[in-house]
């Protein structure tokens, strides 16, 4: 918990605040396509559809150490990790700043994983599947290994799968 003394008494911001704080910031960032959760609490808030902002964000704070945050994301494949963490560290430290006044902030990067959309490494079939993918995701026979209707047969244009070879 960060805690401000005043003149009219204190301010206690929750951890809990500063990690919905630095979830909507992370959230804004190209190329993080989730966060991962530390732990059943985080688990178990995730499964409810509660805090999801706080979501794979741990926070930090002592009296006069600043805030440490520590973030867990999976990232979009094909993005550069090291910049996509660069951009985290920069936007989510600079929310948190803004949010609740304190400079000292610190925002440690753990990537947990790639998400890797359906079809976008060759030969793995879908939409885009690359070269040599049949349609349902199966490559076809090997060179010279034949096809339906046996090794080494040759099928005239129009003819269907499973009937002889024309003569």
């Amino acid at each position: 918990m960060l805690e401000f003394p005043t003149e009219h008494g204190r301010i206690a911001i929750s951890d809990e605040v500063i990690a919905g704080i630095a979830g909507a910031a992370l959230a804004e960032c190209h190329g993080v396509a989730g966060t991962v959760p530390r732990g059943w609490r985080q688990g178990l808030a995730g499964l409810l559809g509660t805090d999801a902002h706080g979501r794979g964000v741990e926070v930090a704070s002592a009296e006069g150490e600043g805030i440490d945050i520590t973030v867990r994301i999976v990232v979009t494949y094909g993005v550069p990790i090291p910049e996509v963490a660069r951009t985290v560290m920069r936007r989510v430290g600079e929310a948190v700043r803004r949010a609740v006044g304190e400079e000292r902030v610190r925002v440690h990067v753990h990537v947990a994983g790639v998400r890797v959309p359906p079809g976008a490494l060759p030969g793995t079939g879908g939409p885009g599947g690359g070269p040599g993918a049949a349609a349902g995701g199966s490559p076809g026979p090997a060179p010279g290994q034949g096809g339906a209707a046996g090794p080494g047969a040759r099928r005239p244009s129009g003819a269907e799968p499973g009937q002889p070879p024309a003569r």
